[in-house]
């Protein structure tokens, strides 16, 4: 089992408030460890695509990824029955052909922690709020993961957001107050929860990171949340 073969894998320095499973764990210090350190490449591209930026961490994540039991694949498919399936960024896979997490089983072809990426800020016309919210079809990052286009059977998952103007902060309050507005008008598919909440700033300001406890769209109960891990790097100069 991956849980199994991640011992003495990662830098141990998870930040409180996140008691997960081991396997997921591993994923997310390993990327705390290592996404900064992509900032570095591709710093400066501040009119670099979503798509170009993903394409290319993909691949970095892959190449430093060799003693870890799992490995990253560029716009992995979510429904593999459906020829219209949605594709998350980047899905987490196990080296294993099976994989438990928690009380649930993953086999060969599925993501067991998934990664949504979006610039900060998005570019196009009507788009500003597309790391939360779409504007006129759920094309939002939290709001996919919210209704289940992404994620559908996960507990946990990320959002990267690369920052290519402005810094961490404002864009902390910015989103977090796109947020409020939904809790203000939503009639209850938004609540406070949904907003980010700052865990830690490292690497000499190059990495940022959140989290929020999400609401499923539509709810089975007030505990049905899937909960998002937010990593940041600032690509400005």
């Amino acid at each position: 089992m991956l849980a199994d073969r991640i011992e003495n894998i990662g830098n141990g320095n998870l930040s409180e408030g996140v008691e997960i499973d081991a396997s997921i764990k591993a994923v997310i210090e390993f990327i705390e460890t290592h996404f900064s350190g992509f900032s570095e490449k591709v710093k400066g591209e501040i009119t670099a695509s979503e798509k170009a930026l993903t394409d290319k961490l993909c691949k970095y994540f892959n190449r430093v990824a060799g003693p870890y039991p799992f490995f990253f694949h560029h716009e992995n498919v979510e429904n593999h029955s459906s020829g219209m399936s949605p594709q998350i960024d980047i899905g987490t896979l196990s080296r294993e052909e099976q994989i438990t997490v928690g009380d649930r089983n993953y086999a060969e072809f599925d993501s067991f922690f998934s990664i949504e990426a979006k610039r900060l800020p998005t570019p196009g016309q009507n788009r500003e709020k597309e790391y939360v919210i779409g504007h006129d079809k759920p094309t939002g990052g939290i709001e996919r993961f919210k209704k289940g286009i992404h994620g559908k059977r996960l507990g946990y998952a990320a959002i990267i957001g690369y920052v290519q103007k402005e810094d961490f902060d404002f864009w902390f309050l910015q989103i977090n107050d796109w947020i409020e507005e939904l809790v203000k008008t939503s009639q209850g598919e938004w609540i406070v929860d949904d907003k980010l909440r700052r865990l830690t700033v490292q690497n000499g300001n190059q990495l940022a990171k959140f989290q929020s406890d999400n609401i499923r769209l539509p709810a089975k109960s007030k505990t049905d949340k899937i909960k998002l891990l937010h990593f940041w790097i600032t690509l400005v100069d």
